[in-house]
């Protein structure tokens, strides 16, 4: 092949230049697309589980109690958070939902196994 088509395929060889045709971009651009379409989702999930920390901590802080399952939830909303880069402002508020007292209450038969779960967790995590 010559001409400016030949030195595209020399380049990036057949599959690129296949790939650059038919889509019209290359790998490397598709790369930066889905890269730039990865840090959104990324962003948008902190930006959720942030919401979620803080309003149900604030919610668990002013009531001044906890229960196991709530511990347990937000327990979950916090390392999501936390793996994705979340800051210290949450950690202070799952810490001081960590430091409340447990809720005495009579659980609902329906959540029974939940509570359960919820328990053999605190359990683990006070070993």
């Amino acid at each position: 092949m010559h001409g400016a088509l030949g030195e595209l395929f020399d380049e990036i060889g057949w599959t690129g230049g296949a790939i650059t045709i038919l889509t019209g971009t290359t790998v490397l651009g598709w790369i930066k697309v889905w890269g730039g379409q990865f840090k959104l989702l990324k962003s948008a999930s902190l930006a959720t589980l942030h919401s979620q920390i803080y309003d149900k901590g604030g919610l668990y802080i002013v009531r001044g109690s906890i229960t196991l399952s709530e511990l347990d939830d937000l327990e979950y909303t916090w390392q999501a958070y936390k793996d994705l880069g979340g800051n210290g402002t949450g950690e202070k508020i799952y810490q001081k939902c960590r430091d409340l007292p447990i809720a005495d209450y009579q659980t609902n038969s329906d959540w029974q196994e939940v509570e359960e779960v919820a328990a053999e967790h605190e359990a683990k995590r006070n070993a």
